[in-house]
């Protein structure tokens, strides 16, 4: 039994698709598509610093608190060209205004769950360390901290 899985079609040429999608990306890449997205450098340049686990707990603490507000504004919707480009691009603007309705209330309830949650968890972390401090420094280690 081979371990490799394969799709084929007559007529497809991989090589030329892969090369569609990667001069694609190329183009997005060089218009500046993704800088916005792309965290990838400054979360690399954070965890250098981070040296132990309770410096990655509170990078990770950090993180959460600043990402916890997700954006809810539409995102831009471009032609991509081609004799379908427009109409297909105006299509996906009136199904977007259709579904809008419905997704902005979810997602305005996950938006609040995600502020709870960042909140809850930082109160605890800050909770937690009185706590550790008030044992190490002879306090009643009977009693936590409120």
């Amino acid at each position: 039994m081979s371990d490799k899985f394969e799709i084929g079609a007559d007529g497809v040429d991989v090589k030329a698709i892969m090369r569609e999608i990667e001069e694609r990306v190329a183009r997005k890449k060089a218009a500046g598509v993704y800088e916005r997205y792309d965290l990838s450098r400054v979360a690399a340049l954070e965890l250098s610093r981070v040296r132990s686990e309770a410096d990655f707990l509170d990078y990770s603490l950090k993180v959460i608190q600043q990402t916890w507000d997700i954006d809810l504004s539409d995102f831009p919707i471009h032609s991509k060209g081609g004799v379908l480009g427009r109409p297909a691009a105006l299509l996906k603007k009136v199904i977007w205004k259709l579904l809008k309705f419905y997704t902005y209330r979810l997602f305005s309830q996950q938006k609040e769950f995600n502020c709870q949650v960042a909140n809850a968890v930082a109160s605890l972390n800050r909770k937690l360390d009185r706590e550790l401090a008030a044992r190490k420094g002879g306090g009643d280690a009977g009693r936590p901290a409120d």
